[in-house]
């Protein structure tokens, strides 16, 4: 099972979003709320940041997102199409879903 340190900061700016993964780290600004589907979510986001080996991961990330927002035109259209996210989104209310994800398994959905 995939573990992370959730790491409360002021430095995390304010917006719709609680948390972010960065290098199996949990960045909040309210440590308290990541519990249940969002660290469900937050530790998919490990488990691909750690098989795409933490750099490729961020590089694919960004030329998806930078793909979707030219074909969609919207922010948080292109934010919700990329495959990593969709993976995440898809498969955070499976609290087993951990224990039996295939590697690489955002390029399968």
């Amino acid at each position: 099972m995939i573990k992370t340190k959730v790491i409360e900061t002021r430095l995390m700016p304010r917006s719709r979003y609680v948390a972010i993964t960065l290098f199996g780290l949990v960045f909040t600004r309210d440590a308290s709320l990541i519990r249940g589907r969002l660290l469900r979510h937050e530790l998919i986001h490990c488990s691909q940041q750690l098989e795409w080996a933490y750099i490729p991961f961020f590089l694919l990330y960004l030329i998806e997102w930078l793909w979707h927002l030219a074909r969609l035109r919207d922010w948080h259209a292109a934010y919700r199409a990329i495959s990593f996210e969709r993976e995440a989104y898809d498969n955070e209310d499976d609290v087993t879903y951990l224990t039996s994800r295939k590697a690489y398994a955002n390029y399968r959905t």
